[in-house]
Parts: C-alpha cells; sequence; structure tokens
C-alpha cells in the first residue's frame, strides 16, 4: 500500500512538474529528439565507412605506383 501511494504521489509530482506542455508532450519531444540524433548518429556512420573506403583505394593506389617504380627503375 505504502509502494502505491507514493508511486502515485511521484507520478503527480512528475506531471505536475512541467505544468506548461504537459508530461506527455515533454516524452513526445524528447523522443523526437532521440530520432534526430540517431539519424545523425547513423549518417556519420555511412560518412566514416566512406571514408574508410576512400583511404583503402588511396593506398592500393599507392601501393600500385610503388610497385610499378620499383619493378621498372630498379
Amino acid at each position: 500500500m505504502k509502494c502505491t501511494v507514493g508511486f502515485l504521489v511521484l507520478s503527480m509530482v512528475v506531471l505536475m512538474a512541467q505544468p506548461s506542455e504537459g508530461f506527455w508532450h515533454f516524452v513526445s519531444k524528447q523522443l523526437d529528439q532521440l530520432k534526430q540524433d540517431l539519424k545523425q548518429l547513423d549518417q556519420m556512420q555511412q560518412d566514416l565507412q566512406q571514408l574508410v573506403q576512400m583511404q583503402q583505394e588511396q593506398q592500393e593506389q599507392q601501393d600500385k605506383r610503388s610497385k610499378f617504380a620499383h619493378r621498372h627503375f630498379h
């Protein structure tokens, strides 16, 4: 019984903490922000993968050039 009363009291405190917006509006805003952050994180991950791929391709080109130079000039 004490736990139930405590839960109800704490719930009321949370609901009244932001009376101008309301609790569910607050939760909705936080979820929207989380979605935006996850999209940005996904974009950053894609950008990083592209960068790694570009660096690997550049390294392969340098390796080919150095092998060519080594074969023809030594």
